[in-house]
């Protein structure tokens, strides 16, 4: 055995003196009294009282000595035989969604304090968070007190994902450490079996609960009004019955729907719903919100949230020299701003004040591919990337990509073509062709570096009968609105525990806001990437002030997580074996001199009387 603090042994030379203060008696004094009759008894012991005499219980003076003995032990700090190394032990701390549910994080947080409290001088404790991804929150170290510190500030999170990533970084964080080590990982349920599992001791703290939650919320333009919004959602009941549930559906704080629905034990349901153009093209910040108006189980799972463009005005240039059936199409989406200029008036630079440039049968002579690296253009016949030389008759045109969204509810059976200008896909593109004939792309959509989206019909609007057909104009819609898309409507909903990269000279908001946008000071955003680990809506100024924010929409829609019927408790059992070493020795030192104070006191010291 060896001492932490040796030098507090020299204390026991206090001892002699304890004990002479147990034999000290206080010196009588000289009463007045009727009678010596019944002092005589008590005069007689008087030789007997002097010296050893004094002792008449000498079991209290040990016991006295005793307790002495073993606080002095306690304050020394023993340590038994040390293992060669000592120990080290990392403990994992689950802090996703579902350690929300209940009271499981408390509990979880009770067991790693209890962990925590076998930290000294030959046993290191480190700190491992999962709220998503791996987060370590102390190094290993002996010292409880720091270790309680760095437990206190988490919390859990709004994010799902899985254990591995946190189980090999722990892994690696023990790997060469001396001594014996192990991993214990505080969840609500098993872990499958990993390599190494032999060092992980599992502490349980869950407990199964039946819940509903919302998994999907998405929308996109109606085809046949790209004005409004279709809304999609996705509910789960997982639980042993069945479920009526109320979904409400709001727009910027304002209810536009409420919708009762039964859920079947263990099954997931799906909806749709319309939002109107006139309730979107009021709204301030289209914010999107799907609640369950009662709660459940986990409530980072009971709402869903979405992000809508409110600026749905779309600024449309179109170069031509007169093509009613282009004008007409055009004018037949009400979200399209349509300005008509003649070829000849053409300057580049008035492509950064339209979200999509339309070149009918014609484009600027002396410009190159190269031109149209920045903005978005719709070629329809003519283009720089038509090859040149007589060109061929035209073929049957077949549909290659069926998802392209240039052809939503487009149909091109029966399309013909009189003539066809061959084009040449161009090479650093990113190129798809919705259509084809055997001689070539019939249309082709090009992206490139985030900068530009470009259409290009292979086909002019008079050389081909597809202007006839009624889905002529829902397919000029579609093309202008993919075109615009690819500035004006970024990713705007992701999943809790995503790292948010913002684009060059772009903040946003490292809380989550409230339905109601409000000014926040500067220190309140970020221009580095973050994980965006709480569900909300999160504010990306606009870089100019002229435009309106964006927003970010984050929510947990994770069935891992929102499943809570698999959790499982063997906290009890695991403090059970481990209740030999949850104590120091010198904390055991100080529980026997407690016990024996209480034991002298109730059957020694007693008062006496003769």
């Amino acid at each position: 055995m060896s001492f932490l603090f040796p030098f507090t042994l020299f204390l026991g030379l206090l001892a002699p003196v304890i004990a002479l203060f147990y034999l000290h008696r206080p010196r009588r004094r000289s009463e007045v009294v009727s009678s010596l009759r019944f002092w005589q008894v008590v005069l007689k012991r008087e030789p007997h009282r002097r010296f050893f005499g004094r002792l008449r219980n000498p079991l209290s003076l040990l016991l006295q000595l005793l307790i002495f003995f073993l606080l002095l032990l306690a304050l020394a700090r023993p340590e038994w035989g040390r293992v060669s190394g000592g120990q080290s032990t990392l403990v994992v701390v689950d802090a996703r969604a579902r350690m929300q549910a209940g009271d499981t994080f408390r509990l979880a947080r009770n067991a790693a304090l209890e962990v925590i409290a076998q930290a000294g001088p030959d046993h290191e404790i480190a700190l491992l968070a999962n709220d998503g991804a791996p987060r370590i929150l102390s190094p290993f170290s002996t010292d409880p007190r720091g270790l309680r510190e760095a437990l206190d500030v988490l919390a859990p999170s709004d994010a799902g994902g899985g254990m591995p990533e946190t189980l090999t970084l722990a892994q690696r964080l023990l790997a060469g450490r001396p001594g014996t080590a192990r991993i214990v990982v505080i969840t609500d349920r098993p872990l499958p079996t990993t390599e190494g599992s032999q060092k992980l001791k599992m502490v349980l703290v869950g407990t199964p609960q039946d819940n509903v939650a919302i998994l999907a919320l998405a929308h996109r333009p109606l085809p046949a009004s790209p004005q409004s919004e279709e809304v999609f959602a996705t509910l789960g009941n997982f639980s042993s019955e069945d479920r009526n549930v109320e979904l409400e559906l709001a727009l910027d704080d304002r209810v536009f729907d409420l919708k009762k629905i039964t859920l079947p034990a263990g099954e997931e349901r799906n909806f749709t719903t319309l939002l109107p153009g006139e309730m979107l093209g009021g709204a301030e910040a289209g914010k999107l919100t799907a609640r369950l108006t009662a709660p459940n189980a986990l409530a980072a799972d009971d709402t869903a949230r979405a992000a809508l463009p409110t600026e749905r005005s779309l600024r449309v240039l179109l170069l031509s020299d007169g093509n009613p059936f282009l004008e007409n199409a055009l004018k037949a989406d009400p979200g399209l701003q349509v300005e008509i200029l003649d070829p000849a008036a053409w300057r580049p630079e008035m492509a950064t004040g339209f979200q999509a440039v339309i070149f009918d049968n014609w484009w600027p002579e002396g410009t190159t591919a190269e031109n149209y690296t920045r903005g978005n253009f719709f070629f329809f016949g003519q283009s720089p990337w038509a090859v040149p030389g007589d060109d061929p008759a035209a073929s049957p045109v077949k549909v290659s990509d069926p998802e392209s969204p240039l052809l939503w509810h487009v149909d091109v059976s029966g399309f013909q073509l009189r003539t066809i200008h061959p084009l040449q896909p161009p090479a650093g593109w990113r190129l798809t062709t919705p259509l084809e004939t055997p001689t070539g792309p019939a249309l082709m959509t090009l992206e490139r570096s985030g900068q530009a989206r470009v259409v290009v019909a292979a086909f002019g609007v008079n050389s081909s009968t597809f202007p006839l057909r009624v889905g002529f104009p829902i397919f000029v819609s579609n093309v202008v609105h993919w075109l615009a898309g690819h500035s004006q409507e970024p990713v705007t909903s992701r999943t809790a525990g995503r790292v948010f990269v913002p684009a060059a000279g772009e903040q946003f908001s490292i809380k989550p806001w409230g339905t109601t946008a409000s000014p926040a000071p500067e220190s309140s955003f970020s221009k580095t990437p973050r994980r965006l680990t709480q569900n909300g809506f999160y504010e990306v100024p606009s870089p100019d002030l002229e435009s309106s924010s964006r927003w970010i929409a984050v929510n947990t829609v994770d069935r891992d997580e929102s499943d809570l019927r698999g959790a499982e408790a063997n906290r009890k059992t695991f403090l059970l074996r481990q209740i030999g070493i949850s104590l120091r020795p010198w904390q055991w030192l100080a529980l026997a001199a407690l016990a024996l104070i209480v034991a002298e006191g109730l059957f020694h010291h007693r008062r006496l009387t003769e």
